[in-house]
């Protein structure tokens, strides 16, 4: 009977964590509805604009947006067999790409993130999916529901 009451703990344990790290996840949705990149500090959110530009905004503790100091991006996406690099200028307090992303779908993308001329670069890949997701409502590329 012991047996039975550990696996039924184990469960209630992992349903409660499950759920924990689902509302965490939802914590860390962009300002602008975009996916957030975590791996880099500051954290970073990257954004399609409805004209197509890639837009990275950087974000404090608190998921407001900051402006960039002395971060470097650049974008490789298109086609696996002709991928095309995208390099980024600054707009206001954002990153921009110079030129609109190509309309794919499903685009597959590599973002490298350099935080300072000393540091590491970062590399975050997905998949640039807008379709809405059904559970959070944001493009696939962003969702933070975890399904």
């Amino acid at each position: 009977m012991k047996i039975k009451q550990y696996i039924t703990a184990l469960l209630v344990s992992l349903s409660l964590l499950s759920a924990a790290s689902l509302a965490q996840a939802a914590e860390f949705a962009g300002p602008n509805g975009g996916r957030v990149i975590e791996q880099v500090e500051p954290h970073a959110e990257f954004f399609l604009t409805p004209e197509r530009y890639a837009q990275i905004t950087f974000l404090n503790a608190e998921g407001e947006a900051i402006a960039p100091e002395q971060q470097t991006v650049s974008l490789i996406g298109g086609d696996r067999s002709a991928p095309v690099k995208y390099s980024f200028e600054r707009v206001g307090d954002v990153l921009r790409s110079v030129e609109p992303l190509a309309d794919q779908p499903r685009m597959p993308i590599v973002l490298s993130i350099k935080p300072s001329p000393e540091a590491k670069t970062v590399r975050e890949k997905f998949y640039l999916n807008q379709h809405l997701c059904g559970g959070c409502q944001l493009e696939e590329y962003a969702c933070i529901c975890g399904h």
